[in-house]
């Protein structure tokens, strides 16, 4: 009876300091979970002796996990250096929680995610470059780990608003931009690794890319649009949150607003390094309604709603003025590059970078344009803004499984918009603290920093759900993030970088390609701009 309390005991906190130094847990919440949780791993052997080997041999494989878990937080803890940031959650310790590890072979819970990346990097470029050395050490991702993280960065909301871009469009206009967005953000990719090899050593970031090419005004600019579209996808997971809310319970926009604001506040209070873990979510979420509109399709036999009953569908649109719209709302899915230059960073094996970004582009465009098709076939020039709100208001699906898919769609703005804001509030707040005025009045008392912060938050979180009231169309919001900031950030910034540093030493197909590219998608972005801020009469 001794060994086994004793061995509960070591199992427990082994777990405790694993998870802490793992940065998992919060506490004093860890105190009470951590020791529960390793009570329940000790006591397996004993109970298991009177199972079956099948159980048996899940707990062999639960204490091999837990050795493999054991073994990594003992290496992480050799190179662990406490610090007083290590005890507050300031913008050190913010900005230090990005470093790349390994979670058992697979990073099933990256810390690599658009949303936490866009901004933090570049403010710790700016505000904090020595941490740059620090968290960036040996490059150990994987091939398979590097494809993930792709796919985790890329695969997002956008993926709902697929069908309304191709009835925008029609079958000939919406494939069309859609495979040239495509073709574009996957060459897009490729040369970001070259301008990165083109910038001084230590470069890691999108921004060190941009500072290589235009000099520190051009990682001043990129750092601004990053804020920009941090904040428009804000309200985007505002007004989608909203109307979930709507086709769930049928409440009306401004009680729908309200619960947003209620809801989404408090997770900007939350560190980003909790937050993070949450990105993989909006992945599995957005995968997951992809084959549950498939499955509907397949499941029922008459229109609406039927892909063995299509509904009408147009070739060449009716409505034109509706057409610059599609640009942007398939190019919306598209608009991870800003993390690319970090994951090739971070690869293991570099040279495999180009083959990494065409498998998550195989992937991901098997993944989009099975929504697009699936979703325009089923529902027609009835198609509205998300996908979702179709699936609710028609009859005939599993009532239970579509509500559950809409359920997880609601849970991604909950999930993720701690993560939008979080850069955008750093931005704010690192200016105030660098404003003379302002450093003499906190240093007066430490409470002042404190509820400063809270204020700005909620104020910010305010004009998000502001912004979301005044202009309630998630397709427009989506159209507009596509066509300024993902044509912007994945096609025509990097293209500009790439002729700025190679124009000397670049071929004649080079330069064609280059400016075909360039050219086509400044057209695409500026129409799809302005027609995103029309009204929708």
């Amino acid at each position: 009876m001794i060994p086994w309390i004793c061995h509960c005991i070591t199992t427990s906190r082994t777990l405790y300091m694993i998870m802490v130094a793992e940065d998992h847990f919060v506490v004093p919440l860890d105190r009470l979970v951590v020791p529960i949780l390793g009570l329940l791993l000790s006591t397996w052997p004993t109970i298991s002796l009177y199972q079956d080997r099948r159980r048996w041999s899940f707990v062999n494989m639960m204490k091999k996990l837990v050795r493999m878990v054991k073994k990594q937080g003992n290496n992480k803890k050799k190179n662990l250096k406490m610090t007083s940031s290590d005890c507050e959650p300031d913008i050190h310790s913010v900005l230090s929680n990005h470093t790349y590890h390994t979670n058992l072979g697979v990073a099933f819970f990256p810390s690599l995610s658009r949303h936490t990346t866009l901004g933090t990097l570049i403010l710790r470029d700016e505000y904090n470059e020595d941490v740059q050395h620090q968290t960036h050490s040996i490059p150990q991702s994987s091939f398979l780990q590097s494809v993930f993280n792709s796919v985790n960065v890329l695969v997002g909301i956008g993926v709902l608003a697929l069908p309304l871009g191709i009835r925008y469009g029609g079958w000939l206009i919406g494939l069309s931009v859609f495979v040239f967005c495509t073709l574009s953000t996957n060459y897009s990719a490729k040369i970001l690794a070259r301008c990165l090899d083109a910038a001084p050593p230590g470069a890691l970031t999108y921004a060190d890319m941009g500072a290589a090419a235009f000099g520190e005004r051009g990682r001043g600019v990129i750092s601004g649009v990053f804020i920009l579209e941090l904040f428009t996808l804000g309200v985007a997971m505002a007004i989608l949150l909203g109307d979930g809310l709507e086709t769930l319970f049928g409440l009306d926009m401004i009680t729908t607003r309200l619960i947003s604001f209620c809801v989404l506040t408090p997770m900007t209070f939350f560190p980003i390094s909790k937050l993070a873990y949450t990105s993989v979510i909006g992945v599995f979420s957005s995968i997951f309604l992809v084959l549950i509109v498939a499955l509907d399709g397949l499941t029922k036999h008459t229109r609406p709603g039927s892909l063995w009953d299509p509904m009408e569908t147009e070739w060449i649109p009716s409505e034109p003025f509706n057409i610059p719209l599609c640009f942007g709302l398939l190019m919306a899915v598209y608009s991870g590059h800003a993390v690319f230059p970090s994951l090739y960073r971070d690869m293991a094996e570099p040279k495999k970078y180009d083959r990494m970004v065409d498998t998550t582009y195989i992937i991901t465009f098997a993944v989009y344009l099975i929504m697009a098709v699936t979703g325009y076939l089923m529902f027609g020039l009835d198609t509205m803004q998300e996908i979702t709100q179709n699936l609710a208001i028609t009859s005939g699906y599993n009532k239970s499984i579509n509500e559950g898919a809409i359920y997880l769609i609601v849970l991604i703005p909950v999930a993720k918009y701690g993560l939008m804001l979080n850069p955008v509030n750093l931005s704010w707040e690192l200016w105030l603290r660098n404003q003379p005025r302002m450093e003499t009045w906190f240093t007066d008392h430490s409470w002042k920093k404190h509820s400063l912060s809270i204020i700005g938050r909620i104020i910010v979180s305010a004009f998000v759900i502001y912004i979301a009231t005044v202009f309630p169309g998630f397709d427009r919001i989506m159209s507009l993030v596509g066509a300024l900031f993902s044509f912007g950030i994945s096609v025509i910034f990097p293209l500009a970088c790439y002729h700025r540093l190679y124009r000397e030493s670049m071929t004649y197909k080079d330069l064609i390609v280059n400016w075909a590219f360039l050219l086509v998608s400044i057209v695409l972005a500026t129409l799809g701009t302005v027609w995103s801020c029309f009204p929708n009469s």
